[in-house]
């Protein structure tokens, strides 16, 4: 556990309780536990505790036990908590349901307030503060594509979140500013595609590896800023699921035909809402 700022009552210590974050939208879990200063650009707030885990398609084993765990580092209660920041997506499907559904019961339990925070502009924070140029941000979508988005000036967005594939790449690139950062996990796990377009367009400079995911405080920061209110959390998706794409396949495997799959999975999405 990192732990930092901490004090014998960090609820009370707090103006309005505790912040908790988390970001269960790519492979590395993070939960984060702050509280609000008032202070400073990035509206204000103090790292209190922070864990991370490696852990893909397994966020369920950890989430749980591991904000009750931080509480208990910190001598709080889940009531104590009063502002509840999850990351939205684009990313794993699994780990942003399994996240938003926590914080979303978390909330209904203890009355905190919600707000969602997009993961591609959380990879692009901190790299947008320092980078001398643009920045953007690449998370891994599947194969042959990225969910991606640009960043200028102060975090300004340059464009939507959206779903772009490698071969389109040149054409998503040419209308952004040079120099522009790359950086994120869809980068990592496309490299050779994306060093043979920085080999031919000096303006495209890769980040290396320390910049695939965001810093504990990064995520608090955007936490401290984010629009809090009762919910629920909409998940930011961008493309249909797997599961959805291979439905034909899935039903025949299970007896059914592909309309009553479909109206199964409707029935499930709308139990979700």
């Amino acid at each position: 556990m990192t732990c930092a700022g901490c004090s014998n009552n960090p609820a009370n210590a707090a103006d309005g309780g505790l912040i908790l974050a988390v970001n269960g939208a790519d492979e590395r879990l993070q939960i984060a536990v702050g509280r609000a200063t008032g202070e400073g650009q990035s509206g204000g707030v103090s790292l209190l505790a922070a864990e991370e885990w490696t852990v893909p398609r397994q966020a369920a084993r950890f989430l749980a036990p591991g904000i009750e765990w931080l509480l208990a580092g910190l001598g709080a209660k889940p009531a104590d908590v009063r502002r509840i920041a999850c990351v939205t997506g684009p990313g794993s499907f699994t780990g942003l349901r399994m996240s938003l559904a926590l914080a979303e019961g978390l909330a209904a339990g203890t009355g905190a307030q919600l707000a969602g925070i997009g993961h591609l502009e959380l990879l692009a924070h901190e790299a947008g503060q320092l980078a001398p140029g643009a920045v953007l941000a690449l998370v891994w979508s599947r194969r042959g594509q990225v969910y991606a988005q640009a960043f200028g000036d102060g975090g300004k967005a340059l464009t939507e979140p959206c779903v772009v594939q490698l071969a389109g790449m040149v054409a998503f690139l040419k209308p952004l500013p040079r120099p522009l950062f790359l950086l994120g996990g869809g980068l990592r796990r496309n490299l050779p595609a994306f060093e043979a377009l920085a080999g031919e367009d000096a303006g495209l400079r890769p980040l290396p590896s320390l910049w695939d995911a965001p810093r504990p405080q990064a995520l608090l920061e955007l936490a401290a800023c984010a629009e809090y209110g009762p919910g629920p959390l909409i998940p930011a998706y961008l493309r249909a699921s797997d599961a959805e794409d291979n439905i034909p396949s899935i039903a025949a495997g299970r007896g059914l035909s592909e309309t009553e799959a479909r109206d199964i999975l409707a029935r499930g999405s709308l139990m979700l809402r």
